[in-house]
């Protein structure tokens, strides 16, 4: 709840700056770039709650794999999002396109993950729940991943006013 009003609170602020200081150039961008992280920002929040309510829905219950690949996503992902925020405090491009790049290891992680849950699951059908769950937690930490790429989208064109979404 926090998290949204503050979303909020920043979306009124930048929108009352658009309207009444009408910004061109790199003050657009920023405020534009802002606007657009602002929304990825609260959405990352959202994700984050939902991986820690299923957590601790699993916590108590043997693990339908070894957690070595949702670990390392999540490692991945906060290190991305920890690089994002500073490539945005920097208004460092190199740095925001580095954790554009990083998405792979996450999405190839994620993958990993689903199959290996399909994979179990053939042999122990009554932990379906269980796989549900873990496949969750790892889209969402794969998702964290994707928002922290768009951050870095967005510092990149707040940056060089070029738009790289989409391998652009």
């Amino acid at each position: 709840k926090k998290i949204d009003m503050q979303e909020v609170n920043i979306e009124d602020q930048i929108l009352s700056l658009l309207a009444l200081q009408q910004p061109v150039a790199i003050d657009l961008r920023f405020l534009v770039g802002a606007l657009k992280m602002n929304n990825d920002l609260e959405r990352i929040g959202d994700h984050a709650v939902n991986i820690a309510k299923t957590l601790i829905k699993l916590a108590g219950r043997p693990y339908l794999k070894p957690l070595e690949d949702i670990p390392q996503m999540g490692k991945i992902a906060r290190t991305m999002l920890h690089d994002a925020v500073h490539a945005f405090i920097n208004r460092n491009s190199d740095l925001a396109r580095d954790v554009c790049v990083r998405d792979d290891v996450v999405d190839r992680l994620y993958y990993k993950v689903v199959n290996h849950v399909i994979h179990v699951l053939q042999n122990e059908k009554e932990r379906v729940e269980d796989g549900i769950d873990l496949i969750s937690v790892a889209r969402d930490l794969e998702r964290v991943a994707d928002l922290a790429t768009n951050l870095g989208e967005d510092v990149v064109f707040m940056k060089e006013a070029r738009i790289i979404r989409h391998g652009l």
